[in-house]
């Protein structure tokens, strides 16, 4: 049962995260944001920065100062590899610190670390005991159907996520490929012109009914990633994630 119980974990913590984070966002935002890499109530690095505070100092240390400061640390780290692991996995930086006097790389912040710390004294102190009761509450037999049930979507979940993301990819690579076709044409390619360039390119025959239909695909999963993940830029095709993102958020304002 321990698999389980520490299933059952990662799900409650994850599912805490994207509720923190949902609703910070959407107050923020003053509209309704679901936070987080999947489309599910959860937020994987939540609960695996939950789960690593728990095994590492759970009934182990019982300071308050020195569960803050070594919660920095195991939370920062997370953080910091699945950073470096979506950007290497789908060529992409999800959220971006860099405009934080205090950050490292732009993937971990000195202002995230603290809240992460501030949180993790709560997981020790008061959060943890209550949950871990009332799961150890429930019969193994309920404990572990609902863990097979939890894992069983979830499992669906991150396929779809991951497939729609793969696709994400090669529509940007194939409009790139277009748009840098079209620019061709012109000498200079300065930042500043990409606007204009790519409303001109809109005009051209490279703006072809194939470039139109991928422009359109998958809206409702664009739409999220760029609403949950503000920072959100494309490592390989920025230029089109970011005329893409402006689509679906003009598009989003006058629904």
């Amino acid at each position: 049962m321990v698999l389980v119980d520490l299933f059952l974990w990662l799900i409650t913590y994850s599912f805490l995260g994207w509720a923190y984070e949902s609703v910070l966002r959407s107050v923020l935002k003053k509209r309704l944001v679901n936070s987080g890499f999947l489309t599910g109530p959860i937020c994987p690095i939540y609960g695996f920065g939950a789960l690593s505070v728990i095994l590492v100092l759970y009934q182990r240390v019982d300071n308050i100062a020195l569960i803050f400061l070594f919660s920095m640390i195991l939370t920062s780290a997370i953080e910091y590899i699945t950073a470096v692991l979506l950007e290497k996995l789908f060529h992409a930086k999800w959220w971006d610190y860099s405009q934080l006097r205090f950050n490292f790389q732009g993937r971990v912040s000195l202002e995230g670390t603290v809240v992460f710390g501030a949180l993790s004294v709560l997981l020790i102190k008061f959060v943890h005991p209550f949950v871990s009761g009332h799961i150890h509450a429930v019969s193994d037999r309920v404990q572990i159907g609902i863990a097979g049930i939890i894992f069983i979507t979830l499992l669906f979940d991150v396929y779809m996520n991951v497939r729609s993301l793969v696709h994400l990819n090669v529509r940007l690579a194939e409009i790139q490929t277009a748009f840098n076709s079209f620019l061709e044409q012109y000498s200079k390619k300065s930042d500043e012109l990409k606007t204009a360039l790519f409303e001109k390119f809109e005009e051209s025959e490279f703006y072809n009914e194939r470039i139109k239909k991928l422009f359109r695909l998958n809206r409702l999963h664009g739409r999220r990633l760029a609403l949950a993940f503000p920072k959100f830029t494309h490592l390989k095709y920025d230029d089109v994630w970011q005329r893409l993102k402006t689509i679906l958020l003009d598009v989003a304002k006058k629904e």
